[in-house]
């Protein structure tokens, strides 16, 4: 009875541990993002201190977001597929952007953990996605671009292996 007792004390604690980390899409994109800004910043202050131009220093915010929901590892249960946009807050424009791609893990009820995330550079689209691929196109600077618009594409392919995001070419 007592080894009963304690296999499902450890069954229901491990479950509580895995919903707890376990959230709404909405809910996980805000946790996100406020992480993401948050480094963003820190790394900001630290280049413009070491250049010396701490007062100068830009503060980055959430942008925008892309969402696509779609059963990405086959377990019939939706994932969220996010695009999460940054920018300097002052004066947005294509040279102080940032995008994300970043994958939450559908665990069913609406919940969701994350599982991965992947920087993508200023501009980005996710192109398509195809048994279990993500193929995304993004944008850098060209060396005769003008400041509204980089026009060097790069595409990109990601998937889930082993429970993380992993860039496939």
């Amino acid at each position: 009875m007592n080894y009963l007792m304690k296999t499902t004390a450890i069954c229901v604690l491990t479950t509580l541990s895995i919903t707890s980390y376990a959230q709404s899409v909405s809910v996980a994109i805000n946790k996100e993002t406020a992480n993401k800004t948050k480094i963003l910043n820190i790394n900001e202050k630290k280049q413009a201190r070491a250049n010396g131009y701490e007062d100068e220093a830009m503060n980055f915010v959430f942008d925008n977001k892309e969402i696509i929901m779609k059963d990405i590892n086959s377990d019939g249960i939706q994932d969220a597929i996010a695009l999460l946009s940054y920018c300097e807050e002052a004066s947005c424009h294509a040279t102080t952007k940032s995008v994300d791609l970043v994958i939450f893990k559908g665990i069913g009820k609406n919940k969701f953990t994350k599982l991965g995330s992947a920087s993508l550079g200023l501009k980005a689209k996710i192109k398509n996605i195809n048994k279990g691929i993500i193929n995304v196109v993004s944008y850098e600077y060209g060396d005769e671009d003008p400041g509204c618009c980089p026009s060097k594409q790069s595409s990109k392919s990601y998937k889930i292996t082993n429970g993380k995001l992993i860039k496939v070419k």
